[in-house]
């Protein structure tokens, strides 16, 4: 079946303006790990000034489960969740070794 030049743009706009709210959420998640990124900075602050170990086990794992249980409340994946809040939890680590030790 041929589509008309009308149908098309139609489609071609409804593709465009998807991209562009794909994009939009994308700046928000780096503006939000930007916004972690700082918080965790000022937690390694304190946990120097308590001389707190960076390393919490059973908080980094209390904070899989969590986010883990909201990822599948929301239709996402558990392990896709996991895995990209490991790499979070990494980041995270290194940033507060770096910045303030």
């Amino acid at each position: 079946m041929v589509e008309s030049g009308g149908m098309a743009k139609d489609i071609q706009k409804e593709l465009e303006k998807i991209r562009t709210g794909i994009d939009k959420v994308d700046n928000d998640v780096v503006r939000a790990l930007a916004r972690r990124r700082a918080l965790v900075i000022r937690l390694a602050r304190v946990k120097k000034e308590l001389k707190v170990p960076i390393y919490d086990r059973k908080r980094e794992q209390a904070l899989v489960d969590r986010v883990k249980k909201w990822g599948a409340h929301h239709e996402l994946n558990e392990e896709f969740v996991e895995v990209l809040f490991r790499l979070i939890i990494m980041n995270s680590k290194e940033v507060q070794y770096h910045e303030a030790f």
